[in-house]
């Protein structure tokens, strides 16, 4: 017997992939309506839901190198969205604050956030939901990343 070809649709690293870039353009497209990126929204979040004050520490949460928070947090600080306090004892040292104007853009982004999940998981109950997600970190916890808050 002849065995069957090999088909990229069969791999789930295709169908994750042609997902998630799915997912990633239609919250992108949302976001382009408030003049910020995924990376901002990750950022801007990560200091308000998840006290990440630090280049390093949002460096570290959001998986990105530290030159690309710099630039990412060059770009929302011109955009008034976030302050960097640096430190009088330790000038190396910066915290940062999200602005007025940043603190009421979050919750708007949250709420595109929610509308883009809810259109991929439209049709999904909370259980498929949350064994979608248990298998996705399952899936996570067996790559050579190290993977913080599975």
């Amino acid at each position: 017997m002849k065995e069957k070809p090999y088909s990229i649709q069969s791999s789930t690293g295709y169908w994750v992939t042609l997902l998630a870039r799915a997912i990633d353009a239609d919250f992108e497209k949302r976001l382009a309506v408030h003049q910020v990126t995924r990376a901002s929204w990750a950022i801007l979040s990560a200091i308000q839901h998840h006290g990440k004050t630090t280049p390093a520490a949002l460096a570290s949460f959001i998986r990105i190198d530290r030159a690309s928070i710099t630039r990412h947090l060059d770009r929302i600080e011109e955009q008034g969205l976030v302050i960097r306090d640096r430190s009088s004892s330790d000038r190396r040292s910066v915290n940062l604050k999200l602005t007025p104007k940043g603190e009421r853009l979050v919750p708007e982004l949250a709420a595109e956030s929610f509308v883009t999940n809810a259109k991929f998981t439209a049709g999904l109950g909370q259980s498929e939901i949350e064994t979608m997600q248990a298998v996705i970190r399952k899936m996570l916890s067996n790559s050579d990343a190290v993977i913080a808050d599975l």
